[in-house]
């Protein structure tokens, strides 16, 4: 479940949107003042931030996503009825954020959160290396070691299988794999592409029996260890 952090002064706006998105099954803290942001960013570690540009506050919302930036790269979504071009460039500026514009609909909300939720995910999939089994996986090498062994990925081996380990032990669908790897909606003409990349990826990953990629309909793929853990 993603978790969302609203600021909005605006309670007819904030409580409604709260409540639409808890619906969607979004836990959500919402704030109608911008002097505790920091410390709830700290404490209740959101996915995403939803934050009102103009508050009643010492602050504006991009002074407050400048102070975010100090201490998290999280996606904002700014929410505003300004349009004028420095407010885009302010905004902007902070990095890893968009636009709504005040009156928004929810569908819009819903697809910028989700939008900026998924290309956090994807980068956030190549930021470490991982342990599997006896396997070694060095996302940014795009190598795959096992003792003296090294295996050398192509690109989209190495993203799938990045997306396998940050996922361990859970299923992700090949849906999700394939929008993330391949940035496409119609995901069924890469479904092929994605099976023959599992294919390698199990092939390389033979070496160790306790290392499974277990395949489910209507779950997806999921990477495991058998009586071992991820490290």
């Amino acid at each position: 479940m993603h978790r969302v952090l609203i600021v909005e002064d605006d309670v007819n706006l904030g409580i409604p949107l709260t409540g639409a998105l808890e619906m969607k099954n979004y836990q959500v803290r919402y704030l109608t003042a911008g002097d505790t942001v920091m410390e709830e960013l700290r404490l209740f570690q959101p996915h995403i931030v939803l934050l009102d540009v103009i508050l009643n506050g010492v602050l504006d919302g991009f002074e407050i996503g400048k102070q975010i930036r100090l201490e998290s790269n999280v996606p904002i979504l700014f929410t505003t009825s300004r349009d004028g071009n420095d407010d885009f460039k302010n905004g902007f500026s902070i990095g890893n954020t968009d636009y709504v514009r005040k009156p928004y609909r929810l569908i819009e909300v819903l697809l910028r959160m989700e939008n900026l939720i998924g290309k956090q995910q994807c980068a956030n999939a190549f930021d470490d290396a991982y342990h599997v089994g006896n396997y070694s996986f060095f996302p940014a090498e795009q190598s795959l070691q096992i003792n003296d062994t090294v295996t050398h990925l192509n690109n989209y081996e190495s993203a799938v299988l990045t997306l396998l380990c940050k996922n361990f032990n859970t299923f992700i669908s090949k849906r999700e794999i394939i929008e993330c790897v391949w940035q496409v909606k119609e995901t069924k003409i890469k479904e092929g592409s994605l099976n023959n990349i599992l294919t390698n990826l199990r092939k390389y990953l033979n070496k160790d029996g306790s290392v499974r990629m277990e395949s489910r309909i209507n779950l997806g793929i999921k990477l495991t260890v058998i009586k071992e853990e991820l490290v």
